[in-house]
């Protein structure tokens, strides 16, 4: 129901003051966006001059604190099942993606995209041995994961396709996305076009590892006495299947890029947003 005001305004009134409220929405939404950036490129600046800043240690002789490892991945006990196979790893991601048609008034097809609707991270404590020792890695709920573009597995199931056996096995036990029906009338009509992505670190990986060590106590998987967390003075944890150097060299380019993009979003966004507040 319209404000007692809005049924005595003209209609040619509202319109402008209609078109004025979506611009300032669309442009407040923007310059979040662009903000966002800004912080985004001086947190991986920030990122990058700590790996550079901090000593590559030896577990055998890695103090107490911040610290960068180096060694490989192995697990304790039985290591993790990959997603949407039947591999092993230390820690996977997945993402489970439906396409999404969009159409015109007439309803005909015009496009689509891909639409995230469920993703999780796979992760367990697991061992880094570097040769002079070995410590317990014990990655969070927010550890920054790299993967390499070779760990990187995506299967298509289009409709009326079966999900492969692994693939609707981990529907069933992990998640809360129904296997979609395939064959018959109900097939048919309700089946999905899905993208299943899962990357990887495969167990025996070389990794580069940014955080910090702290006190075990005697613990059996690890000889040096120590523990690898998050480091809680800058808040890193790193756990990474490229090396440092490869780290590096991607957040040389990928920080200014966003640093400049987000003032350039933010700035553009800025002047119409007090357009359409009718300051400028």
């Amino acid at each position: 129901m319209l404000p007692v005001w809005a049924t005595v305004l003209p209609l040619e009134w509202l319109l402008p003051l209609q078109v004025d409220v979506e611009l300032s929405l669309v442009s407040g939404a923007f310059l979040i966006v662009g903000l966002f950036l800004v912080w985004d490129g001086f947190r991986t600046w920030q990122r990058k001059r700590l790996m550079q800043d901090t000593p590559t240690e030896k577990i055998r002789s890695a103090a107490v604190g911040r610290t960068e490892l180096v060694g490989t991945g192995k697990p304790i006990g039985d290591p993790l099942r990959r997603p949407f196979d039947d591999g092993t790893c230390l820690v996977a991601t997945w993402d489970i993606e439906e396409w999404e048609e969009t159409r015109n008034e007439k309803g005909h097809s015009t496009g689509g995209h891909w639409s995230t609707v469920d993703s999780g991270t796979l992760t367990a404590a697991f061992q880094l041995d570097d040769g002079t020792g070995t410590i317990r890695v014990e990655p969070d709920d927010d550890t920054r994961f790299r993967f390499r573009d070779e760990h990187e597995t995506q299967i298509r199931v289009r409709p009326r396709d079966r999900e492969p056996e692994e693939v609707a096995d981990f529907l069933r036990h992990h998640t809360d996305v129904d296997v979609p029906p395939k064959g018959g009338i109900t097939g048919f009509l309700f089946s999905e076009d899905r993208r299943y992505t899962q990357r990887y670190v495969p167990v025996g990986a070389d990794l580069y590892l940014l955080g910090a060590t702290e006190p075990a106590g005697d613990d059996a998987d690890s000889s040096s006495g120590l523990v690898f967390r998050r480091d809680s003075g800058s808040g890193e944890f790193v756990v990474s299947a490229l090396s440092e150097a490869e780290l590096v060299s991607g957040s040389r380019w990928a920080a200014p890029a966003k640093i400049v993009g987000g003032i350039a979003v933010s700035a553009v966004t800025f002047f119409f947003l007090l357009v359409a507040l009718g300051v400028a």
